[in-house]
């Protein structure tokens, strides 16, 4: 019978709290059924990477009981292969790097110009959230001010999204999505009629051209773009600029080598990630760290535990922009690996990058500290409440 613990009901002053929390009970129970979540977790970084290489064994089907029922993030085999070959040739390096010089820097300029009129910031609001909303608004032309508007419902399908086996964040999720439908379909019938010039606009010529479906198949790829790419990109910008302010050095050292600044977004998500797990479906039988699960499980898969492990990470608890990391799970592994990750870290560099060559004093207001919890804002990431900063 697996223990039974709750591990992921965390408050904290210290962004290291649960990345050490979650290593030291995976040495202990790397199986074990949280309390909180009312599933199963797995928590040893090799286990996790193993389920997620075996789809066979592990489906996304989970996910297909709510709003993202026949998105990319539900299907399997062939069809995963179909619809992701969809989004890799919209998100491929070369494509990225035109969004880069047409919309995200744009953007980003944009919010640090804001920015300069202030002396003292949250960079949670007005840096954080601000460059995805600005993206997103650019890529798939919603206006800011709706995204702003429907960040609490985008925030609650997003938990439904992360939490299918919980009926209450379901139905909050399906109450969402209801309230958002008439956007997302107006924005999918515009872009299929007379498709754009931005990222959504591409998608819909490329569905036409496919044949993969119409109005509706370009719906669920909005509906799947504005989740995967506001509302995470700002929790993994909100801890990227929480490690900076925690390091002054770091600071300085990206002010005198900007080309460590790849690696520094790659040790934030070491250091503090957002992204707290994902589930998969248990289709048959598996025993995992000598715990059977049967078929029909949902079981949670940690992202986090890894990252703290020192035999994999020597001195874990340490932010060090020089080290490279490899192996991480922030963004996923194995077929499913997040399609969107080269866009996240696109706009974390660029958006950086800005800000610490506008704001050369920038360093943590040391008035106001923030509380780290593993739902922040109503949100299903780890993270701050808040960033305070002093800008002069």
């Amino acid at each position: 019978m697996l223990v039974r613990k709750n591990l992921f009901s965390l408050t904290s002053e210290d962004p290291r709290a649960f990345g050490v929390h979650l290593a030291a009970a995976s040495k202990e129970h790397p199986v074990y059924l949280d309390e909180g979540l009312g599933l199963p977790v797995v928590l040893r970084g090799s286990d996790v990477s193993a389920v997620l290489r075996d789809t066979e064994t592990f489906s996304t089907r989970a996910y297909d009981i709510g709003i993202m029922k026949g998105s990319l993030v539900a299907l399997d085999g062939a069809a995963h292969t179909r619809t992701r070959r969809l989004f890799n040739a919209v998100l491929s390096p070369r494509v990225v790097t035109r969004y880069e010089e047409a919309f995200v820097t744009p953007v980003a300029r944009r919010v640090v110009d804001r920015l300069a009129r202030k002396e003292r910031a949250d960079l949670f609001d007005d840096f954080a959230c601000a460059i995805p909303m600005g993206v997103t608004s650019a890529l798939f032309g919603m206006q800011e001010e709706r995204i702003a508007e429907n960040d609490v419902l985008i925030r609650k399908m997003i938990r439904s999204v992360v939490m299918p086996q919980a009926p209450d964040i379901v139905a909050e999720g399906r109450s969402a999505h209801a309230a958002m439908r008439a956007q997302l379909r107006e924005i999918a019938e515009r872009e299929m009629a007379h498709p754009s010039d931005t990222l959504l606009g591409e998608i819909a010529r490329a569905i036409a051209a496919e044949g993969l479906g119409g109005v509706d198949a370009c719906e669920g790829v909005v509906l799947t773009l504005i989740l995967g790419s506001y509302e995470t990109t700002s929790w993994m910008l909100a801890n990227l600029m929480t490690a900076l302010l925690a390091h002054p050095d770091a600071m300085a050292d990206l002010r005198q080598e900007p080309s460590l600044l790849p690696q520094a977004i790659e040790e934030s998500t070491r250091w503090c990630s957002s992204a707290t797990g994902i589930v998969r479906f248990v289709e048959r039988e598996a025993t995992i760290a000598g715990e059977t699960l049967p078929a029909g499980t949902i079981v949670y898969l940690s992202l986090t535990a890894l990252h703290y492990d020192e035999q994999a990470y020597p001195r874990p608890e340490v932010f060090d922009i020089r080290r490279r990391p490899v192996g991480l799970l922030h963004f996923g592994a194995g077929p499913h690996y997040c399609v969107g990750a080269p866009l996240a870290r696109m706009e974390a560099r660029v958006g950086v990058s800005l800000l610490l060559e506008r704001f050369p004093a920038l360093r943590a207001d040391p008035a106001v500290r923030p509380v780290f919890s593993t739902s922040s804002r109503g949100s299903a990431a780890f993270g701050p409440d808040r960033i305070p900063a002093l800008l002069m």
